[in-house]
């Protein structure tokens, strides 16, 4: 392992404007068909936004669609296997969404009688934009690297660890990246990428990247 790293970490920031489409779902057919249609920032508005904007387990369901399908359907085996579908294991919003499409599938060619949503309980399509900056901190060691996770706020967090697998397109992040590419450590950067990205909270997934980065320090 380098003392110094090749290029520095640059920690960035995000910033999301969300904005409701015109889909609206009723019925669980109408959410699969626009789980299927609307854009990729709408898929990940619902699941990995759904994350980032609240505790990562205060919520049983890890996505709004498995929440909608559970508290406003009262469907819920196709709400738990929804519900068990780990949005960061997917390294591409393609795969998150046609896995997705064919768990609805596989609950509406099974038998019984599936129940619209009251009026008022539609399910609403939301997409986000984002905006990413730097938040003017850089790491050239592994210690400033460590520094900067504690002072790092929980979206820099999500960012870094969570969204970047999109980024990216696989299941590692942007520190794993840092650590291989640039300090030549690939032993952290493994262990990294075998975090429960869905800890109980922001700060226990803070504690879980410190412990396994600062057995080299």
């Amino acid at each position: 392992m380098r003392s110094q790293g090749k290029e520095p970490f640059q920690f960035f920031s995000t910033a999301h404007i969300v904005e409701l489409t015109r889909r609206v779902a009723r019925t669980l057919q109408e959410l699969r068909d626009g789980i299927r249609d609307v854009t990729g920032s709408s898929i990940f508005h619902h699941t990995f936004g759904a994350l980032r904007d609240r505790p990562f387990a205060a919520h049983r369901y890890a996505s709004d669609f498995a929440r909608w399908a559970a508290e406003v359907l009262q469907d819920w085996p196709v709400a738990e296997r929804l519900a068990f579908m780990d949005p960061t294991e997917f390294p591409s919003i393609r795969e998150l969404r046609e896995r997705m499409v064919q768990v609805i599938d596989d609950r509406l060619a099974e038998e019984g009688e599936i129940v619209p949503a009251p009026p008022g309980r539609e399910f609403h399509f939301a997409q986000c934009i984002s905006l990413i900056f730097p938040i003017g901190q850089m790491a050239q060691t592994l210690p400033e690297l460590c520094e900067g996770i504690r002072r790092a706020s929980a979206r820099t967090l999500f960012f870094h660890l969570v969204e970047a697998r999109l980024r990216i397109g696989r299941c590692t992040n942007d520190l794993s990246c840092w650590l291989t590419d640039s300090l030549e450590a690939p032993e952290l950067a493994r262990r990294l990428d075998r975090l429960d990205l869905l800890a109980p909270s922001t700060e226990d997934l803070r504690q879980q990247v410190l412990a396994a980065l600062e057995v080299r320090i």
